[in-house]
């Protein structure tokens, strides 16, 4: 068993109304708030609802709005040029884990001297960095408790995870209801996107007695939700459940790594811009079955673990009902089920497969990987 590395000094708030805590949080860091995000959040009046809990607590605040679907570093650098400006004393990330990424890279970045692109080339932080708040509007972001961050580089539309500085993330709000501003089929993904990631840790060669704990009752508590289809979406109860397994997923990944799945997915997005967590539902099943005479053992927990009989079923068999309960759930909800429904091409996926070879997380599967075994993978998700 590997070395099992656990700590995690992120405050955690976590429970239904709980952003009207966000005034008090800020201003036990400071005077001066900058509040990274994405417009589409005007929409269900979560900024408004933010800057009025800030305005009654005192808390100086810029908004920086302009984090859209395919924001890249350039991104980064034009809110740190804010962020010096304003002289912020706290960076605010509220949104999906692009927008959360984006604000932790404005807190790294803003008290250097240097740029995004120093960092993307491999310079590392040395001047300690603005506190950050992170508040999800969506229930998962795999690089929650971790100093750890997901960008597109403008330079090339590469997907890079970098470090920041440790302990940047002074403390996580979890208020379950900011979900409700997404759309039920994008919600249903995003839920899909989570039990990828729980599945891909509980599948890892780093996986250990403490992230499997999370996992598996991560995996357990998504089964119950897509069980039903996921009828009840828009439901609060359900929303909650989904935000616990995110959080779950989040500690576990803590002492665990993603996988194969999720490194397309980065890959895919940065380059493509096909939304992650739809890109994520497709590939689910391709991850089981890559993974299937490696890990069966496993596989066939999970198939329990989302709600399978499999009593009466084989060693050989019992895995593959978890990859026919994946694959009825996608069905259910009517997302799509092959990347070309995406109007990619295939003849470009072979850049795909390099860039997702180069993630660290690539190390820990749960066996050797070549470029073109990655190719084999898209091509029958395809």
């Amino acid at each position: 068993m590997p070395d099992v590395l656990f700590h995690i000094p992120t405050r955690v708030i976590f429970g239904l109304d709980t952003i009207n805590r966000i005034g008090q949080l800020v201003a036990e860091y400071g005077e001066r708030a900058f509040l990274v995000t994405e417009a589409i959040l005007y929409e269900g009046k979560v900024i408004n609802k933010v800057q009025d809990i800030l305005e009654k607590k005192g808390v100086q605040h810029i908004v920086f709005d302009e984090v859209v679907p395919n924001a890249t570093s350039k991104t980064v650098d034009d809110g740190v040029t804010l962020a010096r400006g304003s002289h912020a004393d706290v960076v605010i990330g509220l949104g999906g884990i692009r927008t959360l990424s984006i604000a932790k890279c404005i807190a790294m970045t803003a008290p250097a001297e240097n740029d995004m692109d120093d960092y993307l080339s491999g310079v590392q932080p040395q001047v300690a960095p603005l506190a950050f708040i992170e508040v999800p509007t969506t229930c998962r972001n795999p690089f929650m408790f971790g100093d750890e961050y997901l960008l597109v580089d403008g330079r090339d539309r590469t997907g890079r995870i970098g470090r920041t500085q440790k302990g940047i993330t002074k403390a996580t709000l979890l208020d379950p209801k900011l979900s409700l501003t997404l759309p039920a089929k994008y919600t249903a993904t995003t839920i899909m996107d989570t039990l990828l990631c729980c599945i891909e840790g509980f599948l890892s060669a780093k996986a250990n007695f403490l992230s499997d704990t999370f996992m598996v009752r991560a995996i357990e508590m998504l089964g119950a939700l897509i069980k039903d289809g996921l009828q009840n979406v828009d439901d609060i109860r359900t929303r909650m459940n989904a935000s616990i397994a995110g959080m779950l997923l989040g500690l576990g990944l803590s002492t665990t790594r993603l996988g194969i799945g999720s490194a397309l997915a980065f890959a895919i997005n940065a380059r493509f811009m096909a939304p992650k967590s739809w890109v994520s539902t497709i590939l689910l099943p391709y991850v089981l079955e890559f993974a299937l005479n490696v890990r069966g053992d496993r596989i066939a927990q999970v198939a329990k673990l989302l709600g399978e009989d499999v009593s009466d079923a084989s060693s050989v068999e019992a895995p593959t009902r978890a990859i026919d309960a994946v694959r009825r759930a996608i069905a259910s909800l009517g997302l799509p089920t092959r990347l070309r429904e995406f109007d990619l091409s295939l003849d470009e996926m072979i850049e795909v497969a390099g860039a997702a070879r180069s993630f660290d997380m690539m190390n820990y599967l749960p066996r050797v990987v070549s470029t073109e075994d990655i190719y084999e993978l898209i091509k029958s998700a395809f």
